[in-house]
């Protein structure tokens, strides 16, 4: 099978060795030269997909072809719609904040209180009238908090742009208790298998951690699960659909679990799923892309912690880019992998690699999380000391 992947990140590089172990052949397309799987995965073509003959050259490569990130053109796919999965049509919902959340709310899957705002409204008048606080985001291009404007007081209001490109959605504050993620795959004949429910921390709108098993009920994680199998079912997705949740109150007084994002495709808090379950998520996707039959994953015993290591980490050890060093793992032997993305520029909040740890119970895994993300930053790099797993 010939499997293409628009995008050369960290994410089209973990699902292409996935591919690689069912022997399907990998084909990626990806613009910029310093991504992580160019050098690292031989069918790479660089280019750009709003190139229509590149486009058309890549697309001729591949049966199928999935995407790592949802800033697409959907124009510049719309002639090759047949070969996309998940299908263009999901793309579309998942890319533009104000089609998803009318997804969401037609078919009752509980999004948070909102108000769509096209181009032409007044984004302000429309902000008092919702009322504050309130969180205003783009409808388009918002990822990592990017696109996102907490609103709190009049002057707030006054800060904010008279309208967005795309236009704009209006949510409610939530008292937020938890944030939750459930990847769910699906296959093009309907077989729907779901990952264990993840737990989910965030700092400065990026993910921080996340624990499998999530720490929640019973009822609420079946809840959560069963809703995120819908979602996908509804959509017909082929392919993953990682459905992002809030657990939190608004303004009505009610506890509720609630429906926040959905992505189409692998997902940073599936990271986890590479150690802690029988299959990952990269494996799942690879299965559906290259025709071989899911099976349904189960977690192992134990607590399971995956910490992001972001571009923080590489400044605190007084390097830009490149390896990291790594000497203090040996003192941390619950540590079970580090993948390191091999991105050559570190930025504050820039996601450069994960690492997972397994210990017997959620409690210990995210405390040697913690422990071994300030070791990493305590420790000044040395040449004897680098390694790039």
């Amino acid at each position: 099978m010939n499997v293409g992947i628009l995008g050369g990140g960290q994410l089209g590089l973990m699902l292409s060795e996935a591919l690689t172990r069912l022997n399907s052949k990998v084909h990626i397309l990806e613009p910029m030269t310093e991504a992580p799987c160019f050098g690292r995965v031989a069918g790479l073509m660089q280019g750009s997909v709003e190139d229509a003959a590149i486009a058309k050259e890549f697309f001729s490569r591949c049966d199928v072809v999935t995407y790592e990130f949802e800033n697409i053109s959907a124009e510049a796919l719309q002639p090759h719609a047949a070969k996309l999965a998940p299908s263009l049509e999901v793309l579309q919902i998942s890319q533009n904040r104000i089609a998803e959340k009318k997804f969401l709310l037609q078919y009752d899957f509980w999004p948070v209180v909102f108000q769509a705002v096209t181009p032409e409204e007044d984004l302000k008048a429309r902000v008092r009238e919702f009322g504050l606080p309130c969180i205003v985001k783009s409808a388009l291009g918002g990822y990592d908090g990017k696109g996102q404007y907490r609103v709190n007081t009049e002057a707030d209001v006054e800060k904010l742009p008279r309208s967005l490109p795309g236009g704009s959605v209006i949510e409610e504050v939530l008292a937020l208790r938890l944030e939750l993620s459930c990847i769910v795959a699906r296959e093009k004949n309907g077989q729907t298998v779901a990952f264990p429910l993840f737990e989910n921390v965030h700092e400065h709108h990026v993910l921080e951690s996340t624990v499998v098993p999530a720490r929640v009920s019973t009822a609420l994680a079946s809840e959560a699960v069963s809703r995120a199998i819908a979602v996908a079912q509804s959509l017909r997705v082929v392919g993953l659909l990682t459905v992002e949740f809030f657990v939190g109150t608004g303004r009505d007084g009610t506890e509720r679990l609630f429906v926040n994002e959905l992505a189409p495709r692998v997902h940073n808090s599936g990271h986890v799923t590479r150690k802690a379950c029988s299959l990952s998520q990269f494996d799942a996707l690879a299965r559906i892309l290259s025709g071989v039959p899911l099976i349904q994953p189960t977690v192992f015993e134990g607590g399971w912690c995956m910490g992001q290591l972001l571009g923080d980490v590489w400044l605190a050890q007084g390097l830009s880019g490149g390896p990291l060093d790594l000497s203090a793992w040996r003192e941390f032997p619950s540590v079970v992998e580090v993948y390191l993305y091999g991105k050559n520029e570190a930025r504050a909040n820039r996601k450069m690699g994960h690492f997972l740890v397994h210990e017997k119970s959620v409690e210990a895994a995210t405390d040697t999380a913690r422990r071994f993300r300030t070791r990493l930053m305590q420790t000044k790099a040395s040449a004897v000391g680098k390694s790039v797993i």
